[in-house]
């Protein structure tokens, strides 16, 4: 298993975080696209390390097309020689809709179109040969040599994987099927990771003739971390309203059925709308927090209870700490994995 690190820092400390970070033993640094742009930073994280994968977790699609995904991922892939991974996800409608003034259908079907589109760009660019992608939803047909970057670039690790976020069965079939990898969500539970998401994988993967062996899978385990029973403490009520801000999302109603908590997703949706947001966490009780999360008090006994909740399951584990985590205590805990 492969422990990965999250890095949220500008852009002024981005080189330096991310030295310390492959010093500090992790596999891989995820960047994700909240305030600032996800593929920035890993241009500068690629400039100061040398081993380390970099990727995006998440990186919206819907925002993009596929020809930009696919120029900025084979940029990305060549400047750090093979150690890039093009991370994707959907968002929800009113993103793609409202924030992002792009349109919205039929989500996964279009992310199967997507992935399809990226992968033919780059085939054309290795191949040298005429672009002819005729999808569902996009259509690539014209790409002159003048634009075509030089397969050489890429020489001896080809194109990034791709891999795909998603909750519900839909999107998890069609990473199954179109990508290398799946990425689940952190407010994902262990039961719901085996009852759901590994079904949903493996029939996505017999669609392209795969196997879900060929499937990379990453997870970011949400843990509460500290030094002090107070620090803990903090650290599970940061933790309480982030998972009342993702269950109000009807997207991710799916968990809370799984836990019989089916009635909490409505509720939270309609405070969400008045903008009840530090008492929606007052909803989410300890039981079901316990469920998505690790309270981390000793290092090791946290590394084997996180072993034993994930292996089997996921090749990739990250940390998901939505409050300012003391980094060497994340540093003794990936030592203990």
């Amino acid at each position: 298993m492969k422990i990965d690190t999250t890095l949220t820092g500008g852009l002024s400390t981005m080189g330096t975080d991310a030295a310390a970070a492959e010093a500090a033993g992790y596999a891989g640094i995820w960047t994700f696209e909240g305030a600032h742009d996800p593929f920035l930073p890993l241009l500068l994280a690629a400039e100061h390390t040398d081993r380390v994968e970099l990727g995006t977790s998440i990186a919206v699609a819907f925002a993009r097309n596929p020809l930009l995904l696919a120029t900025i991922a084979w940029d990305l892939q060549a400047f750090s020689r093979g150690r890039f991974v093009l991370g994707l996800g959907s968002q929800i409608r009113a993103h793609i809709t409202r924030r992002y003034s792009m349109p919205w259908s039929q989500p996964a079907n279009r992310m199967r179109d997507m992935v399809l589109a990226v992968r033919a760009i780059w085939d054309s660019w290795q191949q040298g040969g005429r672009l002819d992608y005729r999808g569902e939803f996009y259509q690539h047909t014209l790409m002159p040599p003048l634009f075509m970057p030089a397969p050489a670039e890429v020489e001896g690790f080809g194109p990034p994987p791709i891999y795909l976020a998603g909750v519900g069965p839909q999107m998890t079939t069609v990473a199954g099927e179109v990508a290398d990898g799946f990425m689940s969500h952190p407010f994902c539970t262990p039961k719901f990771l085996r009852e759901v998401t590994l079904p949903a994988l493996e029939q996505g993967a017999q669609r392209a003739r795969k196997s879900l062996d060929d499937i990379v899978i990453h997870h970011s385990a949400m843990i509460a971390i500290g030094r002090s029973d107070s620090e803990r403490a903090a650290a599970r009520q940061a933790i309480r309203k982030q998972l009342a801000f993702y269950g109000s999302t009807p997207a991710y109603w799916p968990i809370l059925e799984l836990h019989d908590r089916a009635e909490l997703g409505p509720r939270l949706k309609d405070m969400s709308k008045k903008g009840e947001w530090d008492r929606m966490a007052d909803l989410v009780d300890d039981s079901f927090l316990d469920a998505v999360a690790l309270t981390v008090t000793d290092p090791a006994r946290a590394a084997a209870q996180l072993h034993e909740r994930y292996d089997g399951i996921v090749e990739r584990l990250g940390f998901s700490t939505p409050y300012q985590a003391d980094p060497v205590l994340l540093a003794e805990l990936l030592r203990e994995l």
